[in-house]
């Protein structure tokens, strides 16, 4: 699978912990990008691709629809990792019209998610819950998503692990049947003190 990232590291959000933190810090953001070199690129790797970032919901709608009209046509489907707090009708519809297999990053409900803030906590909060509709509504549409859930204090201490628990729970009543677990790496020291579990943990 081809990792397509045409707004590089870009995001909407900061997630504190995320393991591209130093290239944004050393600004390798693209702020264009030329489709038809990214079609030749995959071409030449033998594709299929998928959608990564940063966050690949940045990248306008109508370039969205170009490569996975193409990429439907080309390999018969189509893959995007996304942190789920973009998702808008015409997302759904792009999803669903070109089969692609959407991936949604988030470590938990409500505060087990903070980690992956937005600036505030109200705003951080506001994003979780957007995330959170957009598997619901994938689920219901029958294009239920499969998840990223990155183990930390957050979401993963003893005394978050049953909210935990209960959420992959009610993950799976919904239709949810593919969730990654990852425990928090991080090349930085401060986040590793600050969020990382121990190994008895």
């Amino acid at each position: 699978m081809v990792e397509l990232r045409p707004l590089g590291v870009r995001c909407n959000i900061q997630c504190q912990y995320c393991y591209q933190n130093p290239q944004r810090d050393a600004g390798n953001f693209a702020d264009e990008y030329d489709i038809d070199r990214m079609k030749s690129a995959i071409e030449a790797e033998g594709g299929p691709f998928a959608m990564f970032g940063g966050e690949p919901l940045l990248v306008n709608l109508k370039d969205l629809e170009e490569l996975w009209s193409w990429g439907f046509t080309r390999f018969g489907h189509n893959a995007m990792q996304t942190n789920g707090t973009l998702i808008t009708d015409e997302h759904v519809r792009l999803f669903r019209n070109y089969n692609v297999n959407v991936g949604i990053s988030l470590d938990g409900p409500g505060e087990l998610n903070d980690v992956r803030w937005h600036g505030t906590p109200s705003k951080t909060r506001e994003s979780t819950a957007k995330a959170e509709q957009a598997i619901q509504r994938l689920c219901r549409e029958g294009m239920a998503p499969s998840l990223i859930v990155t183990l930390h204090r957050g979401n993963a201490s003893a005394e978050r692990l049953d909210r935990l628990y209960a959420w992959m729970r009610e993950l799976e009543a919904m239709g949810v049947h593919a969730v990654r677990l990852h425990l928090l790496e991080s090349e930085s020291e401060l986040v590793r003190a600050k969020y990382a579990l121990s190994t008895e943990e």
